[in-house]
């Protein structure tokens, strides 16, 4: 994949991280649960960085789907980062871009994904 269409797909994906990150903090203030509001808290006096690791301790993915997409925004930020954006994590080879345009945070080609979601 060329750097122009990397430096797109880092820039959407990092502006959808800012949503996301700030959504997840409002899901969080607006909960009744206490530990959602303290969480948040301590989320607000945290680096941006450091919110995978104070958060994955303490949610539940399946309970908070800003956090699930948080995780895949972050995963894909990571694969820019070491030049393996665009690539299927399983086999490696390059994924449709397509694919990639309708949602940048896939990590497996339709045949690994496929075969992942069967076993």
């Amino acid at each position: 994949m060329n750097s122009d269409k990397t430096r797109h797909f880092q820039e959407q994906l990092q502006s959808e991280l800012t949503s996301v990150r700030h959504a997840l903090l409002d899901e969080l203030k607006q909960s009744s649960q206490k530990f959602a509001s303290e969480l948040a808290e301590l989320l607000e006096q945290s680096s941006p960085a450091e919110w995978l690791d104070i958060a994955a301790t303490q949610l539940n993915p399946q309970q908070y789907p800003n956090f699930q997409r948080l995780v895949k925004l972050e995963a894909a930020l990571c694969q820019i980062d070491i030049g393996q954006f665009g690539y299927c994590c399983d086999c490696e080879t390059q994924l449709n871009t397509s694919d990639l345009m309708a949602d940048p945070t896939i990590q497996r080609c339709n045949s690994c994904n496929q075969k992942a979601h069967t076993d």
